[in-house]
């Protein structure tokens, strides 16, 4: 890129008009002549410019190949701001749109973000947005030289989660035929993944390690780690034919102060559904039967 498109392209960035960006340092008459490459400025210039723009002056004379570089050094503190906000939204578009290219740190980045906007796309229950950015995530994990094993098994895990609400929700990105027990055990450095990992276990009547899950997650405070955790307690208990303490902790995912995952409130419903049955409160049943039922086909229909 000529230097005179870079500075005309970082001006209009930042909303600025060819005065104000040529202050009393040069003419406005010069800027235009050098945005347009009918002219070449000073270093003094360079200098002048790049400050006024925000930008290390190295960026405005680089070659193409540098450019990145310089692009991706002026945003990396925006980055590691939304990273750390939690604002993986922000910090993929940053990425994305602002850096204009990626290397092995940015891909990394990239799947980190948009294997965390799946989670948040499962937990409001928007399943079929989650499809679409986790499969991103997959795509970003496979162009960096990082390790990303952890972040795929991730990824299948989520899938293989959402696939108990539909076999739709397929990925288009990695081997659904791969989803057993090494990925759940792989993922399980993500809370939602040691959930998923935990109610697979208590399908499969391993007891003793879902057990084991209540006793570690017991001590993270986090609202949907003690949300996950009381699911897998009503599990155990529905296991033991006590079906009384299993609503008591059903009912209170579903009436939880803070909003539960959309997802789990379905997984409870089901649950509720045939904790009242085997208590004879067939009202009831019904009841949860049609919440779960209603629950469903928001998640199906959400796009």
């Amino acid at each position: 890129m000529e230097i005179g498109k870079k500075i005309r392209e970082l001006r209009n960035a930042k909303l600025m008009t060819q005065s104000e960006l040529a202050g009393d340092e040069i003419t406005r008459n010069m800027l235009s002549k050098i945005e347009n490459d009918a002219a070449l400025p000073s270093l003094g210039t360079v200098i002048y410019l790049a400050d006024k723009l925000g930008v290390p002056a190295g960026y405005l004379i680089a070659d193409s190949d540098d450019e990145f570089t310089y692009r991706k050094m002026n945003e990396m503190k925006n980055i590691r701001r939304a990273y750390t906000d939690k604002n993986f939204e922000l910090c993929r578009d940053i990425c994305i749109s602002s850096l204009g290219g990626s290397d092995d740190e940015t891909e990394l980045i990239l799947a980190e973000c948009c294997l965390n906007m799946g989670e948040e796309y499962i937990n409001s229950g928007q399943l079929h947005k989650a499809c679409a950015i986790l499969d991103e995530a997959a795509v970003h994990a496979g162009k960096t030289i990082y390790n990303t094993d952890v972040i795929v098994c991730a990824v299948a895990s989520m899938f293989y989660f959402m696939r108990k609400i539909s076999p739709s929700f397929v990925s288009e990105e990695i081997d659904n035929d791969k989803n057993n027990d090494f990925s759940l055990v792989l993922s399980c450095t993500n809370k939602l993944c040691r959930y998923i990992y935990a109610l697979e276990l208590l399908e499969c009547n391993n007891f003793s390690i879902a057990e084991k899950y209540v006793e570690y997650e017991t001590d993270i405070k986090d609202i949907y780690s003690q949300l996950y955790l009381l699911h897998i307690k009503a599990r155990l208990k529905m296991k033991d034919r006590d079906y009384g303490r299993a609503l008591d902790c059903l009912y209170e995912i579903i009436k939880s102060d803070e909003v539960p995952p959309k997802i789990l409130v379905y997984l409870a419903c089901c649950d509720i559904e045939i904790c009242c049955r085997e208590t004879g409160d067939y009202k009831g049943a019904y009841e949860y039967s049609a919440t779960r039922m209603s629950i469903a086909e928001s998640m199906l229909s959400d796009v």
